[in-house]
């Protein structure tokens, strides 16, 4: 396996003689960050260097509620699966209702109506793109054909979701076989997938997620939830397997029984897991100073408010919140989980770093940004560069450098056509 590392790109590349065209897959959107990470490549990529797709498996309520809006004028939208029954079924799976009957329908519609008729929309999308991105891997099953480079992201930790358990790990990695490249959000993520899938996968590629600076700055600007103190804050979704949110109320009450600080606490999110986050907040003794918003489409105006962000998470791919937060200006402490958030805050010299599950130290931390203020300093000087790390220009030249690479083995290519003149630098996994 190799793998192909473009953290910063020398050089400045030329403009290629025509737009590049990617076409973006998911299989749905509902409220969650990898939903949140494509809207934030969508919008980074330059039109006059790319012509953007995005493919949508099952069409939903919270894309034409709340992301369709956020699309940038020009790109197309493609539905794979309009009808009716597949897409009844696939909303009842998605919120938990689906029983026994409609679970033996679905699997039945999936091998076959299903599998057919998406093969057949793919192939016919394809053909007006140079590169597909398959954002969340499910197209498994389509990935490597229609003469054309497949671009795979992993958007979560293997380690945390896969050890353990070799039966789906060997699955996993013939269907990552049919990718041209694996793409993965940081460091670790790709030392994962050295070590769970060796050489079965033919190449990993660092990718991180992008974000339009100037977007996330704009929307904070906007009016927003107001809050009679001041406040700390925690956008994650309340689903307690990964962001341990009990944690968290228990460094905040410890912060606050112990007068190192006088702040609230607010909680944007929303999850399977509400009920049992918000009986934790109130068995916290600080109930009432623990305020939950629910889900927030735009949830930068409260992160701009705030004294700090701060993250209790068990694991992650990225974080997407901690560098929207750096964008905004914001503290962050975080638990250093795997895999994205070391990375992400430099290593410490960003945002403060705690271990996991550690409420004293999370305490501890909290306090030290709260009250001290040359440490408040110099996190927050470290902030614009790190942001500027994910941001549209960085993450354009990132891109653009592996689809060069990739459509320079597909001779004859009609793509080729937007290749720039400066080639791909990739190294050798170490």
């Amino acid at each position: 396996m190799n793998e192909s590392t473009v953290d910063s790109v020398p050089g400045a590349a030329a403009a290629p003689s025509a737009p590049l065209r990617v076409l973006f897959h998911i299989v749905d959107f509902g409220r969650g960050g990898t939903e949140t990470a494509l809207i934030g490549w969508l919008r980074a990529l330059p039109p006059r260097q790319f012509t953007l797709g995005l493919s949508i498996a099952y069409p939903t309520p919270e894309f034409e509620d709340i992301y369709r809006q956020q699309l940038p004028a020009g790109i197309e939208v493609h539905v794979l699966h309009a009808h009716p029954l597949l897409n009844g079924l696939h909303t009842r799976r998605r919120e938990g209702r689906l029983g026994k009957l409609g679970r033996l329908a679905r699997t039945v519609f999936a091998s076959t109506v299903n599998k057919q008729w998406a093969r057949r929309r793919i192939a016919s999308i394809a053909a007006d793109y140079d590169v597909i991105v398959d954002f969340d891997l499910s197209l498994r099953h389509l990935a490597g054909r229609f003469e054309r480079p497949w671009i795979g992201i992993s958007h979560f930790s293997f380690a945390a979701r896969l050890v353990g358990r070799p039966a789906k790990i060997a699955r996993l990695a013939r269907q990552y076989a049919r990718y041209d490249g694996i793409a993965v959000l940081n460091r670790a993520m790709a030392e994962e997938a050295r070590e769970l899938f060796g050489d079965a996968i033919r190449q990993v590629l660092m990718l991180p997620n992008a974000i339009d600076i100037e977007e996330i700055r704009r929307r904070a600007a906007l009016p927003g939830p107001v809050f009679d103190k001041p406040y700390i804050v925690s956008v994650a979704r309340l689903d307690e397997a990964q962001k341990d949110h009990a944690t968290l109320f228990h460094a905040y009450a410890r912060l606050l029984r112990e007068g190192r600080a006088d702040v609230d606490l607010v909680v944007v999110g929303d999850g399977p897991d509400r009920a049992q986050v918000e009986a934790a907040a109130q068995a916290s003794g600080q109930g009432a100073r623990i305020h939950f918003t629910g889900y927030l489409s735009n949830p930068h105006p409260v992160v701009a408010g705030s004294e700090l962000l701060v993250l209790s998470t068990r694991y992650e791919g990225l974080g997407m919140v901690l560098v929207e937060a750096l964008a905004l200006g914001r503290p962050v402490v975080c638990s250093d989980c795997p895999t994205g958030p070391r990375e992400v805050l430099d290593d410490g010299r960003a945002g403060i770093l705690v271990p996991c599950g550690d409420a004293a130290a999370l305490a501890d931390a909290l306090a030290d940004v709260l009250t001290d203020p040359a440490r408040r300093a110099t996190l927050l000087a470290a902030a614009p560069g790190r942001a500027d790390f994910y941001g549209g220009p960085a993450s354009t030249e990132r891109l653009q450098a592996y689809c060069s690479a990739l459509l320079a083995t597909y001779p004859g290519h009609p793509g080729q056509r937007a290749l720039t003149s400066r080639a791909t630098t990739a190294t050798p996994a170490a």
